[in-house]
């Protein structure tokens, strides 16, 4: 199902220059021009999004976000725009539920990059409910497995000492995700609104990393219309979550020792330093010191961050918490699924029991969220529980871009393989042409003048066929 994006703003050119950038990478794209109108669309379905202007014909558009907030219904995230940017504008916004503020004229790719953020904002905050469904006190899961106790045990001790880095080891599934949230969770557990930022580093494009993870300046860039706070400043007064940490690039990695050493940083294209006061926790599922031994990882980096290394252990060597993990799963999904599931057989705890879960705690809850929707009654039964999904063979990827001779053997042109080559990264990317240009490294305006001068408009560039 596509994203749903809400533009509330009576600029029509506005609303439809927005539209057809988001629509183009896309979002499902609703509109509004007056805050009545906005009210029915809310009252119809609620966005992923909200785009909200703040003087609308009817009224001030923050109006709308304390009604919202007063009335205990506000939930979808509201990123506030307009042409009249002021301190006490923006403060306003924030201090009525806003997550950011925008000052016009709005640039579509930074507007986007902010969108996919909320969105993933949105899915951690998921990911922490299943979290507490596995490990909050008193309810459920108490780690059964010694190997687990130990675990939990460290992490209880590092709570004491919230700016002390942690290593999280472990294969890919393991739980190194929950590890983190629940050290968070015990380093603040008087500060519930302290942050935790997670960053996948492996989904950070190369060209982007330093700019995500410290913020730039306006002007920093060709893109940069705007100046932007990077992950590690949101992250002030909580923790970073480094996942996959190993993938930083070198550049990135000589960045992260400085500021690990200092705790201060500057943005991309800035002169004043910022100070914060955080804990960076990271983990891989690679051998780090193998990564670190083949000159893929900086040792001094290593040794910065492995002041405490967490191994957590991959579910086959604490079969113990199997049955309090699949029954925590349960009652989750059936809660998500609005089903009444209120047990799992023991039968089919049993089959859980005998399987070695080569994907770690991830499998088990994929086979329990499968399991779910297939149940047909109250209990779960081992009937519905699926293991051992068929493995591939490996082979060898295919190639990402190919292109014959013509029939006298004469290669193509230059402009046609650049041409050819263009349209298959934007069918290989979902005719998303921000990110495209991402991954072409270049920039989104210079990357839109190509499509141009290929003859490729926006609408044509996102159906194009794949090169031969």
């Amino acid at each position: 199902m596509k994203p749903t994006v809400l533009i509330v703003d009576d600029d029509r050119s506005f609303r439809i220059l927005t539209e057809a950038g988001l629509a183009g990478e896309g979002f499902e794209v609703r509109t509004a021009a007056t805050l009545r109108r906005a009210r029915d669309e809310l009252d119809s379905s609620a966005p992923d999004v909200v785009i909200l202007d703040r003087r609308m014909p009817d009224g001030d558009g923050i109006a709308l976000l304390q009604e919202l907030s007063a009335s205990g219904t506000f939930a979808m995230p509201v990123i506030v725009v307009t042409a009249y940017g002021d301190i006490d504008s923006a403060v306003a916004a924030i201090q009525a539920g806003a997550v950011d503020y925008l000052t016009k004229p709005i640039n579509v790719p930074d507007l986007l990059i902010k969108i996919h953020k909320v969105i993933e904002t949105r899915g951690l905050r998921e990911r922490l409910a299943l979290a507490n469904v596995a490990h909050k006190k008193p309810h459920n899961v108490e780690p059964q497995s010694l190997a687990l106790r130990k675990v939990h045990a460290e992490l209880e001790r590092l709570g004491r000492s919230p700016q002390t880095p942690v290593l999280l080891l472990g294969p890919s599934g393991a739980g190194k995700q929950f590890a983190a949230e629940l050290l968070h969770r015990l380093t603040y557990a008087d500060n519930e609104g302290a942050p935790f930022v997670d960053v996948n580093c492996a989904a950070l494009p190369a060209q982007l990393v330093e700019s995500e993870l410290f913020g730039h300046e306006r002007g920093a860039f060709t893109d940069a219309k705007t100046a932007r706070r990077g992950l590690i400043e949101i992250a002030n007064g909580g923790t970073l979550f480094l996942d996959e940490v190993t993938e930083l690039p070198e550049a990135s990695q000589a960045k992260l020792l400085k500021f690990l050493d200092s705790g201060r940083f500057r943005r991309l294209g800035g002169q004043r330093e910022i100070e914060v006061e955080l804990r960076v926790t990271v983990a891989t599922n690679r051998d780090i010191v193998k990564e670190v031994q083949e000159g893929r990882f900086r040792e001094d980096l290593y040794h910065r961050l492995a002041v405490y290394v967490v191994r957590v252990p991959p579910l086959a060597e604490r079969r113990e918490d199997i049955p309090l993990l699949a029954k925590s799963f349960v009652d989750f999904f059936g809660k998500r699924v609005k089903k009444r599931i209120s047990g799992i057989s023991d039968t089919a705890l049993s089959a859980l029991g005998r399987y070695d879960f080569p994907g770690n705690v991830r499998e088990l809850r994929n086979i329990i969220e499968r399991a779910v929707i297939l149940s047909p009654g109250p209990i779960l039964e081992e009937s519905a529980i699926v293991l051992g999904q068929p493995r591939l063979a490996p082979t060898r990827p295919p190639g990402f871009f190919t292109m014959d001779l013509a029939n006298d053997g004469t290669p193509p042109s230059l402009e046609s393989v650049e041409r050819a080559y263009v349209a298959r990264v934007l069918e290989h990317m979902s005719g998303r042409r921000l990110i495209a240009a991402q991954a072409l490294g270049v920039s989104y305006p210079t990357f839109l003048k190509r499509l141009r001068e290929f003859g490729m408009p926006a609408e044509e560039a996102a159906r194009s066929e794949p090169a031969p």
